[in-house]
């Protein structure tokens, strides 16, 4: 028995563990962006709400993009002669060239990175996030150059963790003046 079959097994448990995950990893994030822009604590509620569809729609885009990872396969590799055909290599690598919806995911993708750099959260909470995040782009990478397919399962718990991030940025980010977590760091 593998791990994704007890933890299939116990989904409930697995649900909500990688739910409080997100929601951790969105409550850091969320903190670091009101303690960079306080002004975000006077207008708690405009901020919030932007925030919320950023993130939602990051997340709705993402969990697409993992459901249906676009392969890229060597047997169509070619080496470019020209800078168009290098260009067009590129595209097919990162994954930008399949239409609206990507490029739209990635704007959304490339501002929260941006974004989230002027941030101020803490040396360890930046690893939390860069170590999550990197587990999450290396399933995505499997995804696009292995015959690796989702599950229905690994899906869900995607869309979860997608959840929780933007779950936690949001119920940080809307609150006015005070901070409980200030104090913790």
């Amino acid at each position: 028995m593998n791990i994704l079959d007890l933890a299939e097994q116990n989904f409930l448990i697995t649900f909500a563990t990688v739910l409080g995950i997100g929601l951790l990893q969105g409550a850091v994030m969320g903190r670091g962006i009101r303690n960079r822009f306080p002004s975000f604590k006077r207008h708690a509620r405009a901020a919030s709400l932007s925030l919320l569809a950023l993130f939602s729609i990051n997340a709705i885009f993402s969990v697409l993009k993992f459901a249906e990872p676009t392969k890229f396969s060597m047997s169509e590799f070619i080496i470019p002669t020209t800078t168009d055909e290098a260009f067009v290599m590129i595209l097919d690598l990162i994954g930008i060239n399949t239409g609206v919806v990507t490029v739209i995911a990635t704007f959304v993708s490339v501002t929260l990175i941006i974004f989230l750099r002027f941030a101020d959260i803490p040396n360890i909470a930046r690893g939390f996030i860069f170590i999550l995040s990197s587990i999450v782009l290396v399933v995505s990478l499997l995804g696009k150059f292995t015959d690796f397919v989702p599950t229905t399962f690994q899906i869900l718990l995607y869309a979860f963790y997608q959840f929780g991030i933007t779950l936690g940025i949001f119920f940080i980010t809307r609150r006015k003046e005070s901070d409980v977590l200030s104090e913790i760091k």
